[in-house]
């Protein structure tokens, strides 16, 4: 019975503590700071940023195993920003490319998306990669379409 009405009332403020000390800390590096979409201020991250490629390793490594045939990124090289929108929806969106090193020693053409509002809570960002020759189910669309700008 006390265990209930702890839980009752600790979890959500307990809940809410978290995300306020989440918010509250100083970002030290510019791709650590908290994103949201106040005036035309720039809304994401690079996509050089050290956390959006770790983001974009980590959504591959995420995947089932079998569907990249246990193969995960290891570097992204030759990055370049392919597009970013910001006016056709609310959400903002930045397009990316490089050249990734998997861990079988091949290199592969990855795309990747980085959007605003698509963390936790829709509070920060979120990245979705597709590997185009290995998207073997077509997720992403016909060579990764959807990961590129419209």
């Amino acid at each position: 019975m006390h265990i209930a009405r702890f839980t009752r009332f600790f979890l959500p403020l307990l809940t809410v503590l978290t995300l306020c000390a989440g918010l509250a800390v100083p970002a030290t590096a510019e791709d650590n700071r908290v994103y949201f979409s106040f005036g035309d201020e720039n809304r994401l991250p690079a996509c050089t940023a050290a956390s959006v490629q770790s983001a974009v390793a980590g959504s591959v490594a995420s995947a089932r195993r079998d569907y990249y045939d246990g193969r995960t990124i290891t570097g992204i090289d030759d990055i370049r920003e392919t597009g970013y929108q910001a006016d056709i929806s609310p959400v903002a969106r930045r397009y990316c490319h490089g050249k990734a090193s998997l861990s079988d020693g091949s290199f592969q053409s990855v795309h990747y998306l980085v959007e605003e509002h698509g963390g936790f809570l829709g509070i920060g960002w979120n990245v979705e990669a597709c590997m185009a020759p290995l998207d073997k189910w077509h997720v992403y669309g016909d060579h990764c379409s959807t990961m590129r700008p419209r």
